[in-house]
C-alpha cells in the first residue's frame, strides 16, 4: 500500500521564521524529496544537493563533489523513501550549493495509508512559514537578512528570483496556497534539470 509521509523542513539558523511541513508518498524518490524542498523553498536549483541520512549521501549525482570518492555517495535518483525504512523524528540533513551553502533540517513526522487514485495530489505543502531561500546566498547571510527585516519591521533587501526580474525579498511573506499551485510543475521542471542527460 502507498504511504503518505510527512516531513517538517526547516533552513538551519532560521527554524522558527522559515519551514515547511510537506507530504510526499514513499514510491517517490529521496531525490523527488530534494526537488520538493528545493521548490517548496524558492530555489532556483541551478546548484548541487546532497541529503544525509545515518551512514549514507544520497547525491543529485550530477557529479560528484570532488573532496568525496563515488565510493562515498549513493544515487538519490534510484532509492525511494520507502526503501529508507523511516522511524518516527528520524533525521536528515540537506545542502544545497556547496559554495553558499544552505542547509536544511529534515524531521520525518508520520505517515499514513492512501489510495493509488491519491498519488496525483503530492507532493504537498500543508503548513509552512518564511518566503524561503535565496540562491547564492548561504543560510547564514540569509539569517541576517532576516534578522534587519525583524529589526527594521520592513525590508531593504532585493533579490533576483529568475533571469532579468528583480523584486523585494521579505521572508515574512509566504503564502500556501500560491506555493502549492505551482508546486508541482516546479517540482517537475527541477527533477527535468537534473535528471534529464545526467
Amino acid at each position: 500500500m502507498t504511504k503518505v509521509l510527512t516531513f517538517k523542513v526547516e533552513i538551519e539558523g532560521l527554524e522558527d521564521k522559515i519551514w515547511r511541513k510537506i507530504e510526499i508518498t514513499d514510491r517517490r524518490t529521496v531525490a523527488d524529496l530534494a526537488y520538493t524542498i528545493l521548490a517548496t523553498f524558492d530555489s532556483l536549483a541551478y546548484h548541487l544537493y546532497n541529503i544525509k541520512y545515518k551512514n549514507y549521501i544520497f547525491d543529485c549525482w550530477v557529479c560528484a563533489e570532488e573532496s568525496l570518492d563515488y565510493n562515498d555517495l549513493t544515487n538519490a535518483t534510484i532509492v525511494k523513501l520507502k526503501d529508507l525504512e523511516l522511524k518516527e523524528n528520524d533525521t536528515m540533513e540537506m545542502e544545497y550549493d556547496y559554495g553558499s551553502t544552505t542547509t536544511f533540517k529534515i524531521t520525518y513526522l508520520e505517515s499514513r495509508g492512501a489510495t493509488q487514485y491519491e498519488g496525483y495530489l503530492y507532493p504537498n505543502v500543508i503548513d509552512g512559514a518564511g518566503r524561503g531561500m535565496l540562491d547564492d546566498i548561504s543560510d547564514f547571510e540569509l539569517k541576517e537578512i532576516v534578522d534587519d527585516i525583524d529589526k527594521k519591521g520592513y525590508s531593504e533587501h532585493y533579490v533576483t528570483p529568475g533571469y532579468e526580474k528583480r523584486e523585494k525579498y521579505d521572508y515574512r511573506k509566504f503564502n500556501i496556497k500560491s506555493n502549492n499551485k505551482k508546486l508541482k510543475g516546479l517540482v517537475l521542471e527541477i527533477k527535468n534539470g537534473y535528471e534529464v542527460g545526467a
